[in-house]
């Protein structure tokens, strides 16, 4: 062997031992600290006071808005932030550092900067790359950052897939932000662009609602549980890095040019004259009053056994599924049944109770993986005598009333998670009826017992159904039919295979059929 050649596989050899080395890192034991609990408010500030007043008649009842509109939802978030006098907490599975990540991340730090206390706890899912913009943000006396169930190496992620599997696959998939203790927005949505209609390639069909009153100390609750959890590493130590005070300010300056360059964007137009704002100025919002449900898991529910149901949120909610009698509204993106499934809904259609499920085309789904297994139970649910829905990949109208520009997207997939139960009751949540959702990650979600509500959101999907989706039935010979509607001529569509879906996209859907994989989707 020539030293040339010994040298280069020496090399390669320590170069392999970083890799293997690094990867295999393993987290610092939890830091001792002290609980930090969200502090009962005083019942001076302005949204406290305007809470009491709203609910004056009410007793043990709060008060809902639901945020059907991406770009209602985002500006719901920008005013929370800004009427905050106290305290910002936020909870989220994805915060994207785009336009509206890096919006929302200005609106805390300048609400830091007027002495609001501002928490904010990350899944760590989709932080890799971001921990010295976070490492900014939390440098802030008033901010502080945590990250839940965080992957050890902070650059190399890939090797903890296999030798921390079970325990990194496992997720925060919840999404709150409570301001003052007094209102929150719960939901569907993460930080992002396509969350809020501001994607110019393909945007999400989703919902949130903003609650006032009691139910809002049951979130904030489930808030300090996770941020107080052993899981919660605060991003300084998980990190191990410093930033510089030049470093800092450079940053922070940068977030609020950045803010400040956006204002003429035709979206932060689009914000600023949605009826939203002018309603919450007024105090005219579309308000529902009711009891409210707080259901969520337990933040040990990542580490607990798949089917130890302790921590899960899912007994108390199957319990509604249970209950219908008359109808039951699914609108769900990652819909996986399974058997169980197919055998509670065929039940509740065999009690008199019509069924009616939309969830994502394989065109419209951005996890293609999820619609093959989920393919598997098409036909047994049809047979049951369920109504199935699946998305249409285009979207055929502008849902912000308005056109933004050419550019603005028009594709569209579904990211609702809400369920409508006899038009009596709504549950608006993060979880996917997938095993998922169900079994391994964590969920949150409310119940609205508010029959206008309800109803106003069961109309309003079943009226866009015809526009918006493909009813899925079977044929004479038992093969699946999709029927739906041409957006420019209103002529009548069928199809007998994937609408809108290449031959490539539905083989590896089918790849993924018969992959055992089902567990983890």
């Amino acid at each position: 062997m020539t030293p040339l050649r010994s040298k280069v596989r020496c090399e390669i050899a320590a170069l392999l031992a970083v890799f293997f080395l690094g990867g295999c890192a393993s987290l610092a034991p939890p830091v001792q600290r002290v609980d930090q609990i969200t502090p009962e408010g005083a019942g001076d500030t302005e949204i406290e006071q305007n809470v009491r007043e709203l609910l004056a008649d009410a007793k043990d009842e709060s008060a809902a808005v639901y945020l059907q509109n991406g770009v209602d939802a985002f500006a719901a978030r920008l005013a929370a932030v800004e009427r905050s006098t106290r305290s910002v907490d936020a909870q989220y599975y994805l915060f994207h550092n785009d336009i509206t990540g890096n919006l929302f991340a200005e609106r805390l730090l300048t609400a830091a900067q007027r002495g609001i206390r501002v928490r904010l706890l990350l899944d760590d899912m989709g932080t890799q790359g971001q921990d010295d913009y976070l490492l900014a943000l939390d440098a802030h006396p008033n901010i502080d950052i945590r990250i839940f169930n965080p992957f050890a190496n902070r650059k190399y992620r890939a090797l903890e897939y296999l030798y921390r599997f079970g325990i990194v696959t496992r997720r925060m998939h919840n999404k709150s932000l409570i301001i003052d203790g007094a209102a929150a927005i719960t939901g569907g949505r993460n930080i992002g662009d396509e969350y809020f209609d501001a994607h110019h390639q393909s945007n999400f069909l989703d919902m949130d609602v903003l609650i006032f009153g009691p139910a809002v100390t049951d979130v904030s609750a489930q808030f300090d549980q996770y941020w107080n959890s052993p899981l919660s590493y605060d991003i300084d130590i998980l990190s191990g890095t410093e930033e510089s005070p030049e470093d800092i300010q450079r940053q922070w300056q940068e977030l609020h040019e950045f803010a400040e360059s956006q204002k003429d964007n035709l979206y932060i137009e689009t914000l600023r004259a949605t009826p939203f704002l002018e309603y919450l100025n007024e105090k005219r919002l579309p308000i529902s009053i009711g009891p409210t449900t707080v259901l969520a898991d337990l933040p040990q529910k990542v580490r607990e056994p798949l089917f130890e149901e302790e921590t899960h949120l899912g007994p108390a909610l199957w319990e509604y599924f249970r209950e219908s009698a008359t109808e039951l509204v699914i609108l769900n993106p990652y819909f996986i049944p399974g058997e169980k499934g197919v055998d509670a809904l065929a039940q509740a259609v065999a009690r008199g109770c019509r069924v009616i499920v939309l969830t994502n085309s394989l065109a419209a789904n951005d996890v293609a993986a999820v619609h093959g297994h989920y393919s598997k139970y098409r036909k047994p649910l049809i047979q049951a005598g369920v109504e199935l829905y699946e998305l249409k990949l285009d979207r055929p109208y502008s849902r912000v009333g308005q056109e933004l520009d050419s550019a603005q997207a028009v594709k569209m997939g579904l990211h609702v998670k809400t369920f409508v139960f006899d038009r009596e009751k709504t549950f608006i949540g993060s979880l996917n009826l997938d095993p998922r959702s169900v079994y391994q990650n964590t969920e949150l979600g409310v119940i609205i017992d508010d029959a206008e509500m309800a109803n106003e959101i069961a109309t309003l999907a079943l009226e866009l159904l015809p526009d918006v989706a493909y009813r899925v039935e079977l044929d004479n010979s038992g093969s699946l039919m999709w029927h739906g509607k041409d957006y420019e001529t209103g002529e009548s569509i069928k199809l007998d295979h994937e609408p809108d879906a290449g031959i490539f996209l539905r083989l590896f859907a089918f790849i993924s059929r018969i992959l055992p994989v089902e567990s983890q989707l």
